[in-house]
């Protein structure tokens, strides 16, 4: 059974991109994306590096393949953010028997910096939802989730 939503567009009819769910969902990741990319440009994290940051560490570290699992990144794209996150202090890596790649552990340094990324991240997130009623959030939460299953 073929479902019509507000955005579909009937046959020969007029294309609105902002009666898209997608054009929303699109503006509202790049006003908000931007807006934390500035805030932790401040701690020297670039955009997508608070992704590794903010996992749950702990003192055995990942390797990194599960990294970029966790992540859903290619394992490329991993390698080169933990380059830089190395190079800024944030973490280190150790060669371990049986792990390719090596095992990626939080610096000292890196703790901080998480932490501090952690609160950026709450304040983010607590910007984005401010309107909302806690149903909503709720409701929210779960649509996105449902949607990433797509």
């Amino acid at each position: 059974m073929e479902r019509s939503h507000p955005g579909a567009v009937p046959p020969g009819g007029e294309f609105d991109l902002t009666d898209t769910a997608l054009y929303w969902l699109v503006l509202l990741a790049r006003l908000r994306r931007n807006e934390l990319a500035r805030d932790l440009s401040r701690l020297g994290v670039y955009s997508g590096q608070e992704q590794v940051l903010l996992q749950r560490w702990d003192d055995t570290g990942f390797a990194q393949a599960d990294l970029a699992e966790r992540v859903q990144a290619v394992p490329a794209t991993v390698t080169k953010m933990v380059q830089r996150l190395e190079r800024a202090g944030l973490v280190r890596r150790e060669r371990r028997a049986g792990r390719r790649g090596g095992t990626v552990l939080l610096t000292e340094h890196g703790w901080t910096v998480r932490a501090e990324v952690r609160t950026l991240w709450s304040r983010a997130e607590e910007r984005l939802v401010e309107n909302l009623s806690g149903t909503e959030y709720a409701t929210l939460r779960a649509l996105l989730v449902k949607m990433c299953e797509n």
